[in-house]
């Protein structure tokens, strides 16, 4: 490491071991270090750290943005590593998902300490614009908003909680299983979300058991990397539409959030695509209609209650609604 660098890190992620070893390690290059204390990444808190470190990286216009923890960490960083100035306005920006032009644009390394999100290979970064009157989720998504560089270690996903450790993995599946009903789909997506939906079913419960166990954190470091990467390239869908609501509103964790509409969104998948059907089939090796049943039980196994919103017209409103929304117009069965 030669380069200038500005940390990002998660403070409840980061031991003070791996604190003192990376400190160490960057030496003089280190010429900011900011925290990530948890919770939302929101629009105000991106003003803050920008206000924070913007003026560092406008002194050392070759520094990287190195980001170390979840994915709101990682988000934040995507946020941060593109460089405005006051007159630039950036929350402006953010909500209208522009950019200023001229901007400075920052090389960017992410280093995901929790299994689940894939935010290191996507180009999206989510903040959450809660100070509005209407709290609203906001997709941050430049064409060129990608990291140059990725680490994906199983061994730092051992800071995280057991409970955080469960909802990272559900939104791994949530990003597989968006990803195979999905108008975007192809058969290199496909593949990738297979794994990796098969990976989480597999070795989740293991480690709801066996919080130690490093073949389950590997396993599900590894079904991160799959299901993000299928992400990628086919975005999510129905499901990720329609958690964006319980965590504002209900403040349930993104992963969480997600699962629960997962049965309900697999048995509206059912009809439109034989090749679809083919494909779910495969994660539980059972015929696709019964594996709306498998996925249920698997979830509340897990502590996750399905919800459903047919039962009722209000929510047979807010489907149709969410259908017809940015995501999910993705999904396959969206009019």
């Amino acid at each position: 490491m030669h380069a200038p660098v500005v940390v990002l890190a998660d403070r409840a992620a980061l031991s003070y071991e791996n604190e003192t070893l990376l400190l160490e390690r960057l030496g003089q290059h280190c010429k900011a270090w900011s925290w990530f204390q948890g919770g939302l990444a929101t629009v105000a808190l991106a003003q803050t750290l920008g206000e924070e470190l913007w003026p560092v990286l406008r002194q050392h216009p070759d520094a990287t943005v190195l980001a170390i923890g979840g994915g709101s960490t990682l988000d934040l960083a995507k946020v941060i590593r593109y460089r405005m100035d006051e007159s630039q306005a950036a929350p402006d920006r953010w909500r209208s998902n522009t950019l200023p032009s001229p901007v400075q644009r920052h090389p960017l390394w992410l280093v995901p300490t929790t299994a689940g999100t894939g935010s290191e290979v996507t180009r999206w970064a989510t903040l959450w614009d809660t100070e509005i009157e209407v709290p609203a989720k906001l997709s941050w998504a430049p064409a060129e908003g990608y990291a140059e560089q990725a680490w994906v270690d199983p061994e730092l996903s051992h800071s995280c909680p057991l409970r955080q450790s469960r909802d990272c993995a559900l939104d791994s599946l949530a990003h597989a299983l968006e990803s195979l009903w999905n108008r975007n789909s192809n058969p290199i997506t496909e593949a990738l979300a297979l794994d990796a939906a098969r990976l989480v079913i597999a070795m989740l419960p293991v480690l709801l058991e066996q919080p130690g166990n490093r073949q389950a954190r590997s396993a599900l470091a590894r079904a991160s990397l799959l299901a993000g990467m299928a992400m990628a390239h086919t975005q999510t869908a129905l499901a990720h539409a329609l958690s964006y609501e319980l965590t504002l509103k209900e403040q349930t964790p993104h992963g969480e959030a997600c699962a629960v509409w997962l049965p309900m969104v697999w048995a509206l998948a059912l009809v439109p695509s034989p090749g679809c059907d083919a494909a779910l089939a495969r994660v539980f090796n059972v015929p696709a209609a019964e594996g709306v049943q498998c996925l249920r039980i698997w979830l509340e196994r897990l502590g996750i209650v399905p919800r459903d919103l047919l039962d009722s017209a209000a929510g047979r409103a807010t489907l149709d609604q969410e259908m017809r929304s940015a995501r999910g117009r993705n999904f396959i069965a969206s009019p």
